[in-house]
């Protein structure tokens, strides 16, 4: 038996629909777009930067209204809109309910989205993404730093109306049958970062309207030249952002909870230990936000406790490793498409932790602080680690969203180009980083070493854009002509999966 193979429905539809699956599906195109935008973005500035002096990008301003616009929409227009479509989409099916509890706030929460992004883009501002003052109050010309401003403000907005209505949703809508402890850990991970959603984005909605009252000149919360202080920014912002950072991978998490088992043909090895995890990581990712500011003049003392609650991660992250891990172990594997960007996602999920806690030690710290280092480490996070798995729970997602299977060949293709370029990429950048180069530079000086490094760092960035650029190629073609999918079995992973399943009562 097959999917019933999806029929094109009129535009206008899907647009004016709150239905959950409809705004889900809104949310992944409109984010998948936005990576692609950003990425192009990404991929100029590298290009800038394959070889000493001006290349293709003409000035230092231009080439830092790239790089902020393309950080802010990777962080808010990519990472957060695609966990938040899949949320929308899922959700509901997973907690037996008919819709999200309020489907004209979901629909308005997505579309303050379109809005404060065309905010963004249209402004293409000169702040960086951390719009860092004084630069931002002084330097930075507006009225696109205005329009920065206000469209991140929608932005953080559209995010506390989704996660009020997913908290909702899940606490409050969920079938009676079901007991939270027996729901999906993608249920769990949604939840999460829900909440940590309401804690955080309020401190950064307060920074930036200080920051834009501030640059009126009516206050000087962190303008020097008015006795403000300019550190209180960084911390109303990391007390934010570093939050965030669990924020963008914790979806990704939740993701790779619900292919692994599958793929494995095996129940998860520990539920209760998953669970304990995204509860600990929740709270542990608001006690360690000023780690991203040991050189910024700290105490001893108040850099030994930001660096303990940053360690503090380790073991609840390492608890969601070994959960995957000891599911895996002793499985009959299936590498499919979304296993094997799974499996890339727990590798680089390794790497890129093993460079957080560099950054985390005081010593090393100082000699890595603002220097490709920190680029490689970040990025490796992100597009290593949460896109991997992002990117894996999409093609998984598209039989059941399309009723027809995407070109297996071109997936494992995309797979094996991505991975390649993004340790190609991000990897280099770390050694360059040790090497002194210092991060958002528009030129450098050309030492043998620095150039040699930028050239293979360039390189990987252009694989893995046209290893995306393959992703949507396939899911077009495959959307129209794809072979229509099976039913019960899309990936045919065998029946014992679905046996163990009915055993297992978290599924």
């Amino acid at each position: 038996m097959v999917l019933e193979v999806k029929q094109p429905r009129p535009l206008w539809e899907i647009i004016f629909s709150t239905h959950h699956t409809d705004i889900g599906l809104l949310y992944i195109i409109l984010s998948v777009t936005f990576l692609m935008m950003g990425g192009a973005l990404a991929l100029a500035i590298r290009a800038e930067l394959f070889l000493p002096g001006q290349q293709i990008i003409p000035d230092p301003n231009t080439f830092h209204r790239f790089f902020t616009v393309h950080g802010t929409t990777m962080l808010f227009l990519w990472a957060i809109p695609f966990a938040a479509g899949i949320g929308n989409y899922l959700i509901p099916i997973l907690i037996r309910y008919k819709d999200m509890a309020w489907p004209k706030l979901n629909a308005v929460a997505f579309w303050m989205i379109p809005v404060g992004a065309a905010m963004v883009w249209m402004g293409f501002a000169d702040l960086g993404w951390t719009a860092y003052p004084p630069y931002s109050i002084i330097r930075a010309p507006g009225p696109a730093a205005e329009l920065w401003i206000f469209g991140l403000k929608l932005l953080g907005i559209s995010s506390v109306l989704g996660s009020v209505n997913f908290i909702v949703t899940i606490l409050k809508c969920k079938h009676p049958d079901l007991p939270i402890m027996k729901m999906s850990l993608f249920a769990w991970s949604i939840l999460s970062i829900s909440f940590m959603v309401l804690v955080a984005i309020p401190t950064f909605a307060a920074a930036l309207i200080m920051l834009y009252t501030d640059r009126l000149g009516v206050s000087g919360f962190f303008n020097p030249a008015m006795g403000g202080d300019p550190i209180a920014y960084q911390h109303l912002f990391w007390f934010t952002f570093h939050p965030e950072v669990y924020i963008f991978l914790l979806p990704g998490v939740g993701m790779l909870y619900e292919m692994i088992p599958k793929f494995s043909r095996k129940p998860i090895f520990s539920y209760q230990s998953g669970v304990i995890a995204f509860i600990l990581l929740s709270t542990i990712g608001f006690a360690s936000w000023a780690h991203h500011m040991l050189a910024t003049g700290m105490s001893f003392t108040e850099k030994t406790v930001f660096m303990v609650g940053t360690l503090a991660a380790v073991p609840a992250s390492s608890m969601h490793v070994f959960n995957w891990l000891a599911t895996m172990w002793g499985g009959r594997i299936k590498f499919a498409a979304p296993m094997l960007f799974a499996i890339g996602s727990i590798l680089l999920f390794f790497a890129s932790g093993a460079g957080g806690v560099v950054n985390t030690a005081l010593p090393l710290d100082f000699i890595t602080h603002d220097s490709y280092w920190v680029v490689g480490h970040f990025h490796l996070i992100l597009m290593g680690t949460v896109s991997l798995a992002f990117t894996g729970f999409l093609y998984y997602m598209f039989p059941l969203i399309t009723g027809r299977m995407y070109n297996e060949k071109l997936a494992k293709i995309h797979f094996v180009a991505a991975f390649t370029g993004i340790i190609f990429v991000f990897m280099t950048q770390h050694v360059l980083g040790l090497y002194g180069m210092p991060r958002r530079y528009f030129d450098y000086i050309p030492l043998p070493e620095w150039i040699a490094m930028n050239q293979i760092a360039t390189t990987g960035a252009w694989v893995v854009g046209f290893s995306y650029l393959l992703m949507v190629y396939n899911f077009l073609k495959s959307s129209v002509k794809g072979v229509a999918a099976e039913m019960r079995d899309p990936f045919k992973i065998g029946e014992e999966y679905y046996d163990y399943r009915r055993r297992d009562p978290h599924h």
